[in-house]
């Protein structure tokens, strides 16, 4: 299954209609600072909450109001503060394509088309962009007890980061297990309700003890070692460049394009330059890559402009400041002055 389409109407910050399409393989999204990326990408992922919520419950949460109600309150911690969720939801199918729909006060907020391919999709993952497995202690044994007033993404990604290893690894799983563990010098174990770097010689790393941009790849090698990152499945990942050295960009940009080509989908919302630049210069023509760049027109509605090249999308900042920085500092160069 992949995500096709997504239509939001008055949902938080996207006013009034807002539509836009995406790729099989790779999204990236960019855009300046309140267009969006998160929510966006936020959403499409706990769509997929209800979806399977409605499957456990044999589609009948429509009709169990009291069932619904605890749902929408789940729903709703992923979005601290709002109340958007609210019972009144529906299907519609067409031949390979169905559509997820959200209502409230009968007007329609969010509206998700997946297309059916072959596997379904055997997991939906989010990774935040604060660093989660350090504060793993505890953490999931407080959640099943109390509601904690923070965004469940959190708990999520630490649950399935704790999952037990798979008994097999696949070809496309070994490929990217081995160059993680050149990145890292190790692999990564769950012991004690904690984290660990496991180093080649022997050493065991308590996860709070690594390198931050180490944790990166190390939490993806244990999505990897614990089956969650197989065809079908779906990764979204909000500002992976957050405490990751320049250096290793490319190596990250490595593997989520093996992924993609083994039918991961991916979404990818970023402020980083190098990051939506190394995917436009790595990707190929058995890599789907499209860039979209979320902004603001001037009545504060949400746009978005696509396409497959990023150095043809319309009022790009990453392009523009990256510009910026090279005149300022050739200017600095020839003693050139801002003022003058």
């Amino acid at each position: 299954m992949a995500i096709t389409h997504v239509r939001l109407a008055d949902f938080l910050v996207f006013k009034d209609e807002f539509e836009m399409n995406f790729s099989y393989g790779v999204n990236v999204i960019i855009g300046e600072n309140g267009v969006g990326k998160t929510t966006l990408i936020k959403t499409l992922y706990v769509m997929w909450h209800l979806q399977i919520e409605e499957i456990i419950n044999g589609n009948m949460l429509h009709q169990n109001p009291k069932a619904a109600a605890l749902v929408y309150e789940d729903l709703s911690m992923y979005f601290p503060g709002s109340n958007f969720f609210e019972p009144g939801l529906g299907w519609e199918f067409n031949e390979n394509l169905i559509k997820r729909i959200f209502t409230k006060s009968d007007e329609k907020l969010i509206e998700v088309t997946y297309e059916i391919k072959e596997p379904m999709a055997s997991s939906f993952i989010f990774i935040p962009q604060s660093d989660t497995l350090t504060q793993t202690p505890g953490l999931l044994a407080l959640d099943r007890e109390r509601i904690l007033p923070f965004d469940k993404t959190y708990i999520d990604i630490i649950s399935k980061a704790a999952l037990p290893v798979t008994r097999q690894t696949t070809p496309i799983a070994k490929k990217c297990l081995s160059k993680i563990i050149e990145i890292i010098n190790g692999e990564v174990l769950y012991e004690n309700d904690a984290f660990y770097t496991l180093k080649v010689n022997g050493e065991k790393l308590p996860f709070s003890l690594e390198a931050s941009g180490y944790r990166k790849f190390g939490l993806l090698w244990k999505l990897l070692r614990n089956g969650l990152l197989e065809k079908g499945s779906i990764l979204f990942w909000d500002e992976p460049e957050n405490s990751l050295n320049p250096e290793l960009i490319p190596h990250l940009i490595e593997i989520l394009l093996i992924l993609a080509q083994n039918g991961v989908q991916i979404f990818i919302a970023t402020h980083d330059y190098d990051i939506a630049r190394y995917f436009d210069v790595r990707k190929d023509k058995n890599t789907p890559v499209m860039f979209h760049n979320l902004s603001k027109e001037k009545n504060m509605q949400i746009i978005c402009n696509t396409s497959p090249e990023y150095l043809e999308l319309p009022g790009n900042l990453l392009e523009t400041a990256s510009a910026d920085l090279f005149n300022a500092v050739v200017a600095n160069a020839i003693g050139v002055q801002d003022d003058e």
